[in-house]
């Protein structure tokens, strides 16, 4: 996997309970759909509180994705 760190556009469903479950995001001006997510799991770096996605997409694409709670920004870590 290629790590990059970059922001993303991220269609989500944000639940009452406090789950977040990513639906699709933008990749190079396509729409990357969510299969189905492997794991999820909270981090936190530099005060920073994160959740992490990783996703699979056409059944072999595996992304991982992560929600930064305190600026509320999608991030595409790793392809």
């Amino acid at each position: 996997m290629k790590i990059l760190n970059q922001p993303i556009k991220v269609m989500a469903i944000f639940y009452p309970d406090g789950k977040i479950q990513p639906v699709k995001f933008r990749l190079d001006e396509k729409a990357v759909i969510v299969e189905k997510i492997i794991k999820s799991y909270e981090e936190k770096i530099v005060g920073n509180k994160r959740v992490v996605f990783v996703c699979i997409h056409n059944g072999k694409d595996i992304y991982e994705l992560k929600y930064e709670i305190d600026s509320k920004t999608w991030f595409l870590f790793k392809k």
